[in-house]
């Protein structure tokens, strides 16, 4: 799935019991290697798990954006107060 995504990482939140099926699935998607380690690129979380204290592997947080481009500046046409 999260290469049909052009994803890094998918993470899918159920409050259903997992299934052998979806955790084969999640399994077949592979690892993504980041400066920080290797992380499952498909991750499955019950809300049990959840709320137990278990999270997603990932980047550290402080480190996210170094998945996405960073925008680009956008110069405003008018000064402010002028139309």
């Amino acid at each position: 799935m999260p290469d049909r995504e052009s994803a890094e990482i998918g993470v899918l939140i159920s409050f259903q019991p997992l299934t052998q099926p979806m955790r084969t699935e999640a399994a077949s998607a592979g690892f993504y290697d980041s400066g920080w380690g290797k992380h499952p690129r498909l991750q499955l979380l019950t809300i049990e798990e959840l709320l137990d204290g278990k999270g997603i592997d990932m980047l550290p947080i402080a480190h996210t954006n170094a998945t996405f481009k960073r925008a680009r500046y956008a110069h405003p046409k008018f000064e402010q107060g002028t139309f």
